[in-house]
């Protein structure tokens, strides 16, 4: 196999994957590959265009040839590269390279909302899933009862299911749990002690310093302490099965500053909920927006990274791009392309400067 085959054989490869969905370490190789050579974009760009006429067969029906169609296989939609040259101001501004424009629009735009792969987890067994403590890396994962898993950075759960209970500990950070509706098996997620039940709703759980937070965003939870009696109202008085149960939009934090667990509960307002699960993957539609308010956006949804714009006028330049609200990485491997600014990383913190001309 010569070299050009060898990028044919690669490109047409990375055109099935990418339309099946990437994982996040899909997508760090695709666009180390993407990028490599001017060749690779180009012959992906081919691919594309030759899958793209071939999905129009999947609209084709026996009915359809009564008359003949001289436009069946002939080009419907435009080619990702084609619609690229077209728009490629809408992308990060008029100077960013059409080749680190492609790859990054490749990465945000398509199949990135694939839970990570993970193998099914055996009736009894157990598992441990674990996000790094990295400038990307929040980790979804699907259970083998359905059950999706979101875990923020640096968190880590120890899954075991049996035949009649699902069980999660949480080791340490802050997980979303959407729960898989099964009866026959309860949900309980640990954490030091805290018992948090469930049988088909989501809440997120935060372990921090001497408390946990339990947020219910839809259903309801039965929260108990001390090897699962319910946690005494903070009140002091003696608890009921009743004081345990947390219902959506409610927000429940079990102390454990005194000699024995407290819990209180209380209801909490729509946008500050939308606040307490900013870090939660979602996608983002950017149309023509200054700079500094879609890094704005980065910076609330992404603690502790952060990212400094260090220049006022840069602030001003406006941007439009579709990508999803945790890939800090690529968002920056964008800025990093647009000719107008310098990217500077220091750990958790990423400063843009306005590069001088000349």
């Amino acid at each position: 196999m010569n070299e050009q085959d060898k990028i044919i054989s690669e490109a047409s490869s990375w055109a099935v994957r990418v339309e099946a969905g990437l994982s996040g370490a899909d997508q760090d190789a695709f666009l180390d590959w993407f990028t490599a050579d001017p060749r690779h974009a180009e012959e992906y760009d081919r691919q594309r265009a030759n899958w793209s006429r071939l999905d129009i067969l999947a609209d084709w029906r026996p009915e359809h040839s009564t008359r003949p169609n001289r436009d069946l296989l002939a080009p419907r939609r435009e080619t990702l590269w084609g619609w690229l040259r077209k728009h490629r101001r809408m992308i990060t501004g008029a100077s960013l390279g059409l080749a680190g424009a492609a790859a990054c629009a490749v990465l945000l735009m398509v199949g990135i909302f694939q839970p990570t792969a993970t193998p099914p987890l055996a009736t009894p067994g157990s598992a441990v899933y674990a996000a790094k403590d990295a400038i990307s890396t929040i980790e979804q994962t699907k259970l083998d009862d359905g059950t999706i898993v979101e875990l923020n950075r640096g968190a880590s759960i120890t899954v075991t299911y049996t035949a009649t209970e699902r069980h999660v500990k949480l080791n340490h950070g802050e997980v979303n749990f959407n729960v898989a509706k099964d009866p026959s098996r309860p949900f309980i997620v640990n954490i030091d002690g805290v018992n948090v039940r469930a049988l088909g709703t989501s809440f997120n759980v935060r372990r921090g310093g001497d408390a946990v937070e339990v947020l219910v965003t839809s259903g309801l939870v039965r929260v108990d302490a001390n090897d699962g009696e319910p946690a005494a109202p903070s009140g002091g008085q003696p608890a009921t099965q009743e004081d345990s149960l947390v219902k959506a939009g409610q927000l429940a934090v079990v102390s454990f500053a005194a000699q024995s667990p407290s819990m209180s509960v209380r209801t909490v307002e729509s946008d500050k909920i939308e606040n307490m699960i900013a870090w939660h993957p979602r996608l983002i539609d950017i149309a023509e927006q200054p700079l500094a308010s879609v890094v704005a956006e980065f910076n609330r949804r992404n603690a502790p990274i952060r990212i400094v714009i260090a220049d006022p006028e840069l602030a001003q330049a406006e941007i439009s791009a579709t990508l999803r609200s945790d890939q800090v990485e690529n968002f920056v491997r964008l800025l990093e392309g647009d000719s107008r600014m310098k990217v500077e990383r220091d750990g958790n913190q990423v400063t843009l400067h306005k590069k001088r001309r000349g």
